[in-house]
């Protein structure tokens, strides 16, 4: 028979295993549910880059919760590469643009391609635009003001971008009470490259994708 304070010892054992196998189950459950999502944004992505011809790409935008371009569209593009810059310009049908410049030195030697916005612009940069009022010529626009733009592939013949953070728009970007939430995926397909003052090489080496 167990004395009173052996009953204790073990009563408090079975409490910390309890704890335990509490934290183990959530921990689980937490890195199931990143799987199961990081699963379902491959398969979004796949099937995007499956529909494009090649110099064809999807964006994907979302500002305060909204889709930002039409679900039609479909972007061509421009890329530049520099020892310092990796510029991207894309175009849909209906004149929506984009600009993004991720600005850091060897920039390509990173894995995953991935750099800070900076909010003042001197930096890596995104602008995005589109027309809302055609016969009146009226745009909307914003800027990203905070965040960070990650390529998740990286090859000449493949470019997947996810991009998170805050925008605002031109007219409000001083003023950080108007900021709203944003999150984009452009998936690129055999990208039109030009390189500046480095090779292709350089930039993507020998292996097929990162």
């Amino acid at each position: 028979m167990l004395e009173p304070i052996e009953h204790f010892c073990f009563f408090r054992t079975l409490m910390k295993t309890g704890r335990l196998l509490n934290t183990l189950t959530l921990a689980l459950m937490v890195v199931g549910s990143a799987c199961q999502k990081q699963d379902s944004d491959d398969r979004i992505s796949d099937s995007y880059f499956q529909s494009l011809k090649d110099n064809q790409a999807r964006f994907v935008v979302t500002i305060g919760g909204k889709e930002f371009y039409e679900p039609t569209s479909v972007f061509n593009g421009q890329v530049l590469l520099t020892e310092g810059v990796l510029s991207m310009t894309l175009t849909n049908q209906f004149d929506g643009k984009t600009i993004i410049n991720l600005v850091g030195e060897e920039w390509y030697a990173k894995s995953p391609v991935t750099e800070e916005v900076s909010a003042d612009q001197s930096g890596t940069s995104l602008k995005i635009g589109k027309i809302v009022d055609r016969d009146k010529m009226i745009g909307e626009g914003y800027m990203m003001t905070k965040g960070e733009i990650t390529a998740t592939t990286f090859s000449k013949d493949k470019m997947i971008f996810k991009i998170r953070g805050q925008v605002g728009k031109y007219s409000d970007f001083r003023q950080p009470d108007r900021y709203l939430p944003f999150e984009g995926l452009i998936v690129y397909k055999k990208p039109a490259i030009s390189f500046g003052d480095i090779t292709e090489k350089e930039v993507f080496g020998s292996a097929p994708s990162r």
